[in-house]
């Protein structure tokens, strides 16, 4: 699969559209935090296409390392703390609400865990293989790896709506697919792959289906 600048500013600019349209439809305050995931996911992927002109160029470094860590906070800060508690704010049901607070203790944990990388090694972005590597050390890395699963997937698989139990099994299918083809380049590829996905955001307020997949006792 090849990636680009020109990639990541077409899905960027398309989600920009899609989030203009779901925000429109989000007529109660709970449900907002569900309407902007299209708009983070495409200003997360407009840096990462502003982030493939300077590596490409390789002519500003500063700006690279800039952007690289920007995109960092996205995929370590941002995602671990917002997926969880986005699902959340739009849940009705109680004990889903308590199982998804409880995940989102997990993205508080992984945030705290990368700020504290970041400032102690900051991410050097490279190309390989037509994607991008965001190299940075990360200690237990498979421990990591769960645990951002749990926090930016579980949770929306945990909805009592159907279509955002629909999107949490595309982005967690597409986790696994990144995860073990592109062992590199997978906060990259993940990421544009989600981005895309978040477009389904807009079939939760389209055909909001109040139907639990997964059964709570």
């Amino acid at each position: 699969m090849c990636f680009s600048a020109e990639a990541s500013f077409i899905v960027g600019g398309t989600l920009l559209i899609v989030s203009a349209n779901t925000i429109k439809k989000a007529h109660h305050k709970k449900d907002l935090p569900i309407a902007l995931i299209p708009l983070i996911f495409a200003l997360q992927q407009i840096i990462e296409g502003s982030l493939w002109i300077t590596l490409e160029n390789d002519n500003m470094p500063q700006v690279q390392l800039w952007l690289g860590n920007i995109y960092g906070v996205f995929i370590g800060i941002i995602w671990p703390l917002y997926a969880p508690y986005s699902v959340y704010s739009a849940e009705t049901d109680r004990k889903r609400r308590k199982i998804i607070a409880s995940i989102g203790f997990i993205g508080l944990g992984l945030a705290i865990y990368t700020i504290i990388g970041l400032i102690n090694q900051p991410i050097v972005a490279e190309i390989i293989n037509h994607s991008i590597n965001y190299k940075h050390d990360v200690d237990g890395y498979q421990v990591v790896i769960v645990m951002y699963l749990l926090a930016t997937c579980v949770p929306f698989i945990f909805s009592s709506f159907r279509h955002l139990y629909i999107a949490g099994i595309v982005i967690t299918f597409g986790f696994f697919v990144a995860y073990w083809t592109y062992t590199e380049t997978f906060a990259s590829v993940w990421c544009f792959y989600a981005a895309i996905a978040s477009a389904l955001i807009y079939l939760y307020f389209s055909h909001r289906i109040k139907k639990p997949l997964i059964p709570v006792p």
